[in-house]
């Protein structure tokens, strides 16, 4: 296996642990702010400032994810989409 499909397989597998991890903290209303602030580390390096891939391993995090965008940061994603 090459480098780079090594780090997109590591990056998958980052992805759907956080997203497994928040899911638990959905259902039993015990939020860990570093597992959420990790998580949101982990989106802004990837420069995932908005989602527009539904399905994809960071889509899926990023919409389990228990923050709500404020309007600015809403428009903000809007004028950067297009």
């Amino acid at each position: 296996m090459k480098k780079r499909e090594q780090l997109e397989q590591l990056q998958i597998l980052t992805a759907d642990v956080y997203k497994e991890a928040i899911l638990e903290m959905r259902e039993t209303g015990d939020y860990n702010a570093a597992i959420l602030n990790g998580s949101r580390q982990f989106l802004k390096d990837n420069a995932i400032i908005s989602v527009t891939e539904q399905g994809s391993p960071l889509g899926n995090l990023a919409e389990v994810l228990p923050f709500e965008a404020s309007d600015d940061d809403k428009e903000a994603m809007r004028q950067s989409n297009g």
